[in-house]
């Protein structure tokens, strides 16, 4: 079994955006993100919907001011008018700054009418359910489908369980526009039916449906629910079916960003008519990994060798955390876990985590061809003698 990481994609697509950012934050143009709060008597399942919303507005947030563009975050009580919510719809409309808008789903029932109002060419997520010039289906739905098509095959058969809502009918458009075929079930329906598939897309929004009982092992399942907890969030795949499947998208961490990842590509194509590169998981997968494999052992033997010959440089964290950082990166060695971690320093993002145990690279995301070209300068460094003379060792 593979963990799906949708940072992976998340990153990739960030790092491409960003080569625009200067244009972007010259346009000064900003999105506008609507969010409800739940009423005082929802229920629990829909407070929990509200918080999921919440999680996943601030990661909008976190996006789009990486790219530079300027998020406008509107959070309204349910409580409010009508005819309030329609003005605020009209502005966002008349107001020229605003390139795109996306309106947080569930939203109270009285306002569902005034969500048509969105200008079509503003609707970046497609919250008023019809297509515009640009975009087809909600960015969650492209972003499943664009995984199953990474994994698809000729004769790959997909179940998309859910596939009447509005997520699921998306990635359903998709998925038939790309001659992938696929089947339809719903919530309630005999779950076995999906031993007809190789792929399997759930969008129930049901936590823990697929259990090792009704999910055999599939080429790819793809994991579209998000229920938070208070144990953390979960989706629809219950966790002991991970291990069943040979890929599957993780909650957290698999759908929600790469959903974050489409948004950011259409918005340069809103904003600027510029159309990424698209991407494909698998090959991103493999290029990440062929990075990692030159920077890991770098990594390895620098940490060693700044512990052994200047151990004030590393800092105790915990009892088993011990961190070396520098200007550019910052490694991090768990003696719990026997693994190295490689980040960005002031980033929180992990570029690669090393086991040491069994010297296996378990992740790669994030890393550039200039992260390479500075490793093997730090490579260089290690090798050469008189860099190795200096007070306190080569600079991170």
């Amino acid at each position: 079994m593979t963990l799906i990481d949708g940072q992976l994609i998340r990153e990739h697509v960030k790092q491409e955006c960003q080569k625009y950012k200067s244009i972007f934050q010259a346009s000064q143009k900003e999105v506008a993100i609507i969010r409800f709060e739940a009423s005082e008597n929802a229920s629990n399942g829909l407070r929990a919907r509200y918080e999921a919303a919440r999680i996943s507005a601030e990661q909008k947030v976190a996006t789009f001011n990486a790219i530079g563009i300027t998020p406008n975050y509107i959070v309204l009580s349910p409580n409010i008018a009508v005819e309030q919510f329609d003005n605020i719809i009209q502005s966002i409309n008349e107001n020229s700054k605003i390139t795109a808008a996306i309106v947080q789903y569930p939203i109270p029932a009285k306002f569902t009418s005034s969500i048509g109002l969105l200008e079509p060419q503003k609707d970046i997520d497609i919250v008023r359910r019809q297509s515009n010039n640009f975009f087809e289906s909600c960015a969650t739905a492209e972003g499943i489908a664009r995984i199953v098509e990474s994994y698809a095959q000729r004769d790959s058969n997909v179940a998309v369980v859910g596939g009447g809502g509005f997520v699921g009918s998306g990635v359903i458009k998709y998925l038939e526009a790309s001659r992938i075929s696929c089947f339809c079930l719903e919530d309630g329906d005999d779950l076995s039916r999906t031993q007809a598939a190789d792929i399997v897309v759930s969008v129930t929004g049901r936590q823990g449906i697929f259990t090792p009982y009704v999910l055999p092992s599939h080429r790819l399942v793809v994991d579209g629910g998000f229920t938070p907890t208070a144990s953390g969030a979960a989706g629809d795949v219950d966790r002991s079916a991970y291990s069943i499947p040979q890929n599957i998208t993780p909650v957290p961490g698999g759908v929600g960003p790469i959903e974050m990842a489409i948004l950011a590509e259409r918005l340069g194509k809103m904003d600027l008519g510029v159309e990424l590169r698209k991407w494909n998981y698998q090959q991103l997968q493999q290029e990440q990994m062929q990075r990692a494999t030159i920077i890991a052992p770098i990594a390895r033997v620098f940490f060693a060798q700044q512990a052994t010959a200047y151990p004030q440089s590393i800092r105790t964290e915990r009892e088993n955390l011990f961190v070396l950082e520098g200007s550019n990166y910052q490694i991090r060695f768990n003696s719990t876990t026997q693994s190295l971690i490689v980040a960005r320093t002031n980033e929180k993002l992990t570029l690669i985590r090393l086991s040491l145990a069994s010297n296996q690279i378990e992740t790669a995301r994030g890393i550039t061809n200039e992260d390479v070209t500075r490793w093997q300068q730090i490579q260089a460094a290690i090798d050469s003698t008189t860099t190795q003379s200096n007070d306190r060792g080569m600079e991170l």
